[in-house]
């Protein structure tokens, strides 16, 4: 019997529950990947109240496709992110002349957990729901992997929409993110 193959989906926001249009995505696409492949998530929890669907999570990651033989599990790692917080780390952008919202997600726990769970499974596919979250599978050392960007929304294009519509300094720093990111 052979085994599903794996995949990384990389995303955001917690994928559960389906209650917001990105999650309502996610929540989807994760759904339609766990018919097939193995599937291991990372995500970020911006909502204290969210944790409680870690186990909503896993159970999609448990799927075993109708078969009862002894599939390997995909993993979830979930990681809170607390706004306030991670608005403070985002201001590195500017000090760097990147974007903000990298360094907003910006995270060693989970960069680790990629890195961990690449070496241990044989993940050969990533799917990066949101562009911040490319940031862990960049760079050469991730050269051997299909990797696959879905974008959510063009948040450059969101960010160069909220220029037009606010005031100075809001409209340079919007602006700003729209040209960074």
């Amino acid at each position: 019997m052979s085994r599903r193959r794996n995949i990384l989906f990389l995303t955001n926001r917690v994928p559960f529950p389906p209650n917001k249009g990105d999650k309502i995505r996610s929540f989807n696409i994760l759904k339609h990947l766990a018919k097939t492949y193995c599937v291991h998530v990372g995500a970020f929890i911006d909502d204290p109240l969210d944790w409680k669907y870690k186990s909503d999570v896993e159970a999609l990651c448990r799927k075993d496709a109708g078969d009862e033989q002894d599939y390997d599990f995909g993993e979830v790692h979930l990681l809170g992110l607390n706004p306030a917080v991670q608005k403070v780390m985002s201001l590195k952008g500017l000090l760097t002349g990147g974007s903000l919202t990298i360094p907003f997600y910006a995270s060693q726990a989970m960069q680790s957990w990629v890195d961990e769970l690449l070496a241990k499974r044989p993940i050969e596919k990533v799917l990066v729901f949101s562009s911040p979250m490319a940031q862990f599978v960049s760079g050469p050392a991730y050269s051997h992997l299909r990797r696959v960007a879905d974008f959510v929304d063009i948040d450059s294009d969101k960010w160069a929409q909220y220029a037009k519509s606010k005031s100075w300094p809001m409209s340079w720093i919007y602006g700003r993110e729209a040209k960074t990111l």
